[in-house]
């Protein structure tokens, strides 16, 4: 028996494609198969019923062979429901290159039931019953494989890191472009709901500010752990970047020609840009728009690439798996586009793109119960589950960073309440307005946001169990007009809840709110696979280190988004010796992808590929209510694995917690990959990422047993040693 929650879906999935291959087959063989279609019938009417492991197509083909047509019913049904009962796993039903159907016909080759079954299963399967082909063949809802014009960049996710490299790449280097976004609008990206806003320079002498001084700030931030070749690029480009991307005025011999965005950033009564103060900056040198500046920046930003020429939008579009290659004369694999999903048609194709692929679609944050990140596609890690079904490397997943000051409603989804709150002014206070803040660090609220997000913590484990919570953000004393008109959407959320930000204190708790890691990239956006890249979220570029300083997350994609669009390019900043390596570099990858391409070999290996991605099935979920069973199970399953996430590799770690935690979301994961093979949807596909994820950040938690920035782990006493003791009174001294 299973005792998992939900693997009823499976149950009721194969015993409602069983029922319609033995009613098929005994239609046909009524006269010899009668009593062993009601013995099978009465089987997978009780797997139904409690659930159990239903044998899948191949298996119940066996225990037919198995029972013969002479056996009484009674003896038929005991074997029968022996047989459904010793399968804890589920195999395919669906044929394919060595399915299990296929080696039981081969086992039973002297048998009757062979020759029947091969004679009636392949009309079967024109019915979208099972194959017993080679490989299938494709079904309604898949667009058969074409090599057409692919001469193009494929940007996944319309954030500010897929828009920047769109922008550059089509604008700058004159390259077609492929935007692809998994929403019906460009905006409904994880850029759009950042409230705070976006580093800039402040150029005003008294402010002391520096790329220096920046760097020095992400470097305190990130525990130490930053990149600082990462960093300084941020520090050093990210002005003039911003100035070109957000700051186009549209003049006319400008290089742009307009065609970049022009934000409304807030400004000065001299119409000077206004800068704000957040939390572990040592200068005011924030750009922002209210408490909106991500859905400011994002509205622009994504309009200029929907109107440049060379930008195709393909929306409603999730990438399912990368399209790699295998180039015949090297034997190196690149990637040369991705296997996609029509979330609205439920349509799979591929998309070809020898200029490369980018994977900016996100974090992961969403895997887990409370999240400041939008329920949807956007935040369940997608980019890093791809990655690493395809075995690119990823890195520093343990560091997910969880922000301080989540609004803490009972039953309501969290909702970030943004770092700028405290930048102005804010003060965290306990049930009795005691200040708490410096308990944690000198720094108080403008501590580094691990610090204060585990301070945080501490604080709400001492709520009472009477209902009265224990940490709160308060920011009263400031002028009401003024904070109503700084925070516009925070005090129309809260005003929507009887909360008044002017007059009462905020209950706040800590939720997932950004991955510091991912997939790992140079400072050219380059992945260890040829023709990937990764921009955003979605990479680990080693500028965030352990823990992510405020309002770096726009900016570095910006920067590094614009960095990946210049190497496919060709065009990088330097002496000659880096220009001529880094072009002929990107020249390398653009003639390896065309002549994979142009291969046989190649074409066949993307062929068979998009078999396995689709698994023979996409003609099928669409009868017999398969696709609404799957989805429900989708459903209950993403919502299992939020929780193992936060109980688990939540804001403070054990390895015992988090060791159990990777065990559950390991059957999780193949739970999700069971659906997404059985029934290939949008759904399913997003349960199965979220899995992948999860597991992926597990792992990484399990493997790191220091305590640093965003990463906290408290070590049993027997593992206790003098390399780790420091941290240890860190994390003491720091509430944990």
């Amino acid at each position: 028996h299973e005792t998992m929650a939900g693997t009823g879906t499976l149950s009721r999935l194969h015993a409602l494609r069983t029922g319609r291959l033995l009613s098929a087959f005994a239609s046909r063989h009524q006269s010899q198969t009668q009593q062993a279609h009601r013995a099978l019938h009465v089987a997978g009417q009780q797997a139904h019923r409690t659930t159990l492991a239903a044998a899948a197509l191949p298996d119940l083909a066996c225990t037919l062979r198995q029972i013969g047509p002479s056996c009484s019913s009674t003896s038929a049904s005991a074997t029968c429901g022996s047989q459904f009962r010793s399968y804890s796993t589920l195999s395919p039903p669906t044929g394919g290159r060595g399915s299990a159907l296929s080696r039981c016909l081969e086992k039973n080759n002297n048998g009757p039931l062979r020759q029947s079954l091969q004679q009636e299963l392949p009309a079967l399967a024109a019915n979208g019953i099972g194959s017993i082909n080679s490989r299938p063949t494709p079904g309604r809802n898949e667009r058969p494989y074409s090599t057409a014009s692919h001469d193009s960049l494929l940007v996944v996710g319309s954030g500010v890191a897929g828009c920047a490299a769109a922008l550059i790449a089509a604008q700058t280097h004159r390259i077609p472009v492929t935007l692809l976004f998994a929403g019906s609008a460009p905006t409904d990206c994880n850029s759009y709901w950042a409230q705070g806003g976006i580093i800039y320079r402040n150029y005003d002498p008294a402010s002391g500010d520096s790329a220096q001084l920046l760097a020095d700030d992400i470097h305190r931030a990130g525990a130490g752990l930053c990149v600082d070749e990462a960093v300084w690029k941020v520090a050093t480009e990210g002005p003039d970047r911003v100035k070109e991307l957000l700051l186009d005025d549209g003049v006319a011999d400008s290089p742009s020609g307009g065609a970049f965005a022009n934000v409304p950033f807030d400004r000065n009564a001299d119409g000077t840009l206004s800068h704000c103060l957040e939390a572990s900056h040592a200068a005011a040198r924030i750009l922002h728009r209210a408490d909106s500046t991500g859905a400011a920046i994002t509205q622009h930003i994504t309009q200029a690439a929907i109107n440049h020429p060379l930008v195709t939008v393909v929306s409603d579009t999730i990438v399912t798996d990368l399209a790699v290659a295998t180039d015949d004369s090297t034997g190196n694999q690149i990637c040369v586009g991705a296997h996609v999903l029509n979330r609205q048609t439920r349509e799979h194709s591929i998309i070809l793109a020898t200029r490369g692929t980018l994977l900016a679609s996100g974090g992961l944050a969403g895997i887990y119960e409370h999240s400041t990140n939008p329920p949807g596609f956007n935040a369940l890690g997608s980019s890093t589950a791809i990655a690493d079904r395809a075995g690119v490397q990823t890195k520093d997943l343990e560091y997910v960073q969880f922000h301080p000051t989540s609004l803490y409603l009972p039953n309501e989804a969290r909702f970030l309440l943004t770092e700028a709150l405290r930048g102005e002014g804010a003060i965290l206070r306990d049930a009795n307005g005691r200040a708490f803040a410096r308990d944690f660090h000198v720094d108080g609220e403008l501590a580094p946001r691990d610090v204060v997000a585990r301070g945080v913590y501490a604080e709400a484990q001492k709520s009472t169990g009477d209902g009265i919570h224990n940490a709160y953000l308060d920011i009263t004393h400031r002028d009401a007009d003024w904070l109503r008109n700084r925070f516009p959407t925070i005090d129309a959320h809260l005003s929507k809840r009887n909360i008044d930000i002017t007059r009462d204190q905020l209950p706040v708790i800590p939720a997932a709110h950004y991955t510091c890691g991912g997939i790992e990239t140079d400072l050219d956006g380059r992945t260890s696979l040829m023709g990937l890249y990764s921009a955003g979220e979605a990479a680990r570029t080693g500028l965030h280190g352990g823990n992510r300083l405020a309002s770096t997350s726009l900016l570095e994609g910006l920067v590094y988004g614009a960095a990946v669009a210049d190497f496919v390019g060709g065009a990088v900043s330097g002496n000659m010796k880096e220009l001529s390596s880094s072009s002929l570099a990107s020249e390398e990858a653009l003639e390896m992808a065309r002549s994979a391409l142009a291969s046989p070999s190649s074409l066949e290996e993307l062929r068979y590929q998009r078999y396995q991605v689709v698994g023979g099935r996409a003609d099928n979920v669409l009868v017999n209510g398969e696709a609404q069973i799957c989805i429900d199970g989708a459903d209950s399953l993403l919502g299992r694995i939020k929780e193992t996430m936060w109980d688990g590799v939540g804001v403070v770690r054990t390895p015992n917690g988090v060791a159990a935690a990777l065990e559950t979301l390991i059957d999780m994961k193949g739970e999700a990959n069971e659906l997404y093979r059985l029934c290939p949807t949008y759904e399913t596909a997003a349960v199965r990422d979220a899995a992948d994820a999860g597991e992926a950040v597990a792992r990484a938690a399990l493997s790191n047993r220091v305590s640093r920035g965003a990463h906290t782990i408290l070590l049993e006493e027997e593992e206790y040693d003098e390399d780790s003791d420091e941290e240890m009174v860190a994390a003491q001294a720091a509430g944990v």
